[in-house]
């Protein structure tokens, strides 16, 4: 079949050869080459530009002379014969609207001159026909240049209709018109060129895409059309081995075209050269620091390798500059997930708890935090008080984590190490005190409510926590209606109203002192016992005097409370005379 179309074409090529349609007039421009010395380069370019000149009808090509080149160097401030950066080449092109040009390095070796050029069409850079001549002198070697510059430009023509034809959609007539400029010069790089365009249109096998663009890559081997569809060929073939190689010297052919390396590293990627597509996207975005695009690239890859450090950088980069990024909250549990994997628990920690912050109700990156929670919780606080044995702030965290594990003995140990370490640690006298009330040590609980206060802690907040635990234990007195639990809540109660008097803490232990001397007066006739009298006596006297200044809390028991203690008082008073003479 290929064998078949090639036939065709060719016999195309034939029947229109005679007959070409006219073009414009072509203008040439050929500046001096490039030489060891100035005089070389200029003389290697005025000789290719004669006999060029002198090949071609005006009315087809018309080459700039060289002295107006030399005289648009001159007034553009250029010494005679420079060699001219691409910039001043387009700037050439420009002034003297020039269509093609020849450019060129000469290079003396062994005995022998040799000149490796370029005819390149302005318009498109890419359409560019290697040009090569060698000989003993520069003028022999110029010569040969000459001749090739002069056959290479019979595909030009044909070059022209491939092209036209493609533009109007006729594929097939330009891939017969392509063959034509093959067939008139065999080493044909920009027919070529053409003919791949037409080919990918028909969608042609790969098979044939890699025969004709190797047979280009044989002549220009950096040519990067070729190489982009022998790449892209062999990917389609399912032969990323093959392609990897060709898409880096594809890359290679303008390494710093922001398109050209999101395209061969997607390629890459795409076809699961990660490792190799690697350096390629960090070198492009380094160089374009601004692309959005090649950075979330450079995420993606570093990702797909378990480059976690690479992923990390990137990451930061992308949460930083990119809007999208920052409302999206599948990035945030990603990267995480990249600080984890790179050995930073912290910082994958703080990263996911940031995103939970701004998005509430996204249930995949809560669960990315609960599964980071828990993968640190078993390891993070041990690591933490091997290293620092003497942390007062790790010890309280290591006692909140036992209480929680219901560990009350272990939290109480770990809190008493804290406050050894820093007495004064915020309600760290407060929390021990607590721990003591859990495990039932009431009187060690006191003790450290009372240290609390030595230690910074407010005397409001002491009287609030006491007042609180008192009330508890009052509370479950009235269940167990027994003095010994009375006087435990007017311990509590005693010191609430002792650092910081409310009138519901005067309230509750007017309550209390009134349970108590009701109890201890109901005993003491049994065994006409004066201590439980007098015991009775000053908890009447604390119940009047604290039901009187606490008794707005609640004022129908407070009234009721103090006519029970003044039907009390006389029967008190009776005890204490009899018992304790």
């Amino acid at each position: 079949m290929l064998l078949r179309t090639t036939l065709t074409m060719l016999l195309f090529a034939l029947a229109t050869a005679g007959a070409q349609q006219k073009f414009t007039t072509q203008m040439m421009i050929v500046p001096a080459f490039r030489a060891p010395d100035r005089g070389m380069g200029g003389k290697a370019a005025d000789i290719v530009r004669g006999r060029v000149a002198s090949a071609f009808p005006r009315g087809e090509l018309r080459v700039v002379s060289g002295g107006d080149l030399d005289d648009w160097l001159r007034l553009s401030g250029f010494e005679e014969n420079p060699v001219l950066s691409e910039v001043e080449l387009r700037e050439m092109a420009k002034k003297f609207r020039a269509d093609e040009r020849i450019t060129g390095t000469v290079t003396r070796s062994g005995g022998k001159v040799r000149i490796d050029a370029a005819l390149t069409l302005i318009r498109d850079l890419r359409l560019s026909q290697p040009l090569a001549g060698e000989g003993p002198t520069l003028n022999e070697a110029a010569d040969v240049v000459a001749r090739d510059a002069i056959a290479a430009r019979k595909q030009l023509v044909p070059l022209r209709q491939c092209e036209n034809s493609l533009r109007e959609g006729r594929s097939a007539e330009a891939t017969a018109a392509a063959a034509a400029g093959i067939a008139v010069y065999a080493r044909a790089v920009p027919a070529r060129n053409c003919l791949l365009s037409a080919l990918i249109k028909l969608n042609a096998k790969p098979d044939t895409l890699i025969a004709v663009a190797q047979a280009v890559l044989g002549v220009a081997p950096a040519n990067p059309t070729a190489l982009a569809t022998l790449a892209e060929a062999y990917d389609a073939q399912g032969k990323p081995s093959d392609a990897a190689p060709v898409w880096v010297r594809f890359l290679a052919t303008d390494t710093t075209s922001e398109e050209l390396v999101e395209r061969v590293v997607n390629a890459l990627a795409r076809e699961g050269n990660g490792k190799l597509a690697q350096p390629l996207i960090d070198r492009g975005s380094e160089l374009h620091p601004e692309n959005l695009p090649l950075l979330k690239l450079r995420w993606l890859v570093h990702l797909a390798t378990s480059d976690w450090n690479g992923a990390v950088d990137a990451g930061e980069k992308l949460l930083e500059h990119d809007v999208a990024t920052q409302a999206d909250p599948e990035f945030r549990s990603r990267l995480a997930n990249a600080y984890r994997s790179d050995s930073q628990p912290a910082r994958a920690l703080a990263v996911a708890a940031a995103g939970v912050a701004k998005f509430p109700k996204d249930a995949p990156l809560y669960i990315t935090y609960l599964q980071l929670l828990r993968l640190e919780s078993d390891v993070a606080l041990p690591r933490g008080l091997a290293q620092f044995p003497e942390n007062p702030e790790l010890h309280v965290l290591a006692a909140q984590s036992m209480k929680s594990s219901g560990n009350a003995a272990g939290a109480l140990a770990e809190t008493k190490r804290a406050l050894a370490a820093n007495p004064r640690l915020p309600h760290g006298y407060l929390q021990l005190a607590q721990l003591e009330l859990d495990v039932g040590q009431i009187d060690s609980a006191y003790a450290s409510m009372e240290q609390a206060s030595k230690f910074g802690e407010s005397s409001t907040t002491v009287a609030q926590f006491a007042l609180a635990r008192g009330n508890a234990l009052y509370k479950a007195a009235t269940g167990t209606q027994k003095r010994d639990d009375y006087l435990r809540a007017m311990k509590f109660l005693g010191l609430a109203t002792r650092v910081g008097p409310t009138a519901e803490s005067k309230f509750l232990l007017g309550a209390s002192a009134l349970s108590v001397s009701q109890s201890a007066s109901t005993e003491a006739p049994a065994t006409k016992s004066c201590e439980l009298s007098k015991l009775a006596d000053s908890s009447l006297t604390e119940a009047e005097i604290n039901l009187v200044s606490g008794g707005s809390v609640a004022p129908d028991a407070a009234k009721q409370y103090l006519d029970y203690a003044a039907k009390l008082r006389p029967y008190v008073a009776d005890q204490v005379k009899s018992y304790c003479q």
